[in-house]
């Protein structure tokens, strides 16, 4: 719920959210990766709000920085959670803009989602929990799928999406049932 706040600038959120982590024996690390995801969903701007928030409740020094993963990682990313629609999707971002691809691919895939610290699996799930807050459907569906791909199961996503719903605007919760409904019709192949 960390992620999903501060991808959508619910900063009010923050300070119960980073206490029941806490409480609940929420991995430090993990939550800072969980943080720096935001970059990826809600932008930098957000991210650094969350990294301030989560630096002024911390009761640790942060971990130390991660190297990062190499130039192929990011494409390896992406082909576990798009697999055989990989191409074809990169395709359609060259025609939205050339050279965009691979900004995507070195960015947001290499640089943040491959990163060390959480798995693919729980990566995927703070996607699910931040698209659906933002009512991005068209990515929302095909971050369902990376989750399922990538060993989340139909219940642990559906979840995620009931988890996250007390946090989003009236124009989400549309978007958040329409996931729901079609992981409850298994509409989503992995």
């Amino acid at each position: 719920m960390v992620h999903g706040a501060s991808c959508i600038g619910r900063f009010d959120a923050l300070p119960p959210l980073l206490e029941l982590a806490h409480e609940l024996g929420v991995d430090a690390r993990q939550l800072h990766e969980a943080v720096l995801q935001v970059v990826a969903y809600g932008g930098f701007p957000r991210a650094i709000e969350g990294l301030s928030l989560l630096a002024a409740a911390r009761r640790e020094p942060p971990p130390p920085a991660q190297p990062e993963p190499p130039p192929a990682a990011g494409r390896a990313t992406w082909d576990a959670i798009y697999r055989e629609r990989g191409d074809e999707v990169l395709a359609g971002l060259e025609a939205l803009a050339p050279g965009f691809p691979h900004w995507v691919l070195d960015s947001a895939y290499r640089r943040i989602l491959a990163r060390p610290g959480l798995s693919l699996r729980d990566r995927e799930l703070l996607a699910v929990a931040a698209l659906g807050l933002m009512a991005l459907a068209a990515p929302l569906g095909s971050h369902v799928r990376g989750a399922l791909r990538n060993g989340s199961s139909p219940a642990l996503v559906t979840d995620i999406l009931d988890t996250v719903r007390v946090l989003a605007a009236p124009e989400a919760l549309p978007v958040m049932d329409q996931a729901a409904d079609r992981l409850s019709r298994n509409v989503y192949r992995a």
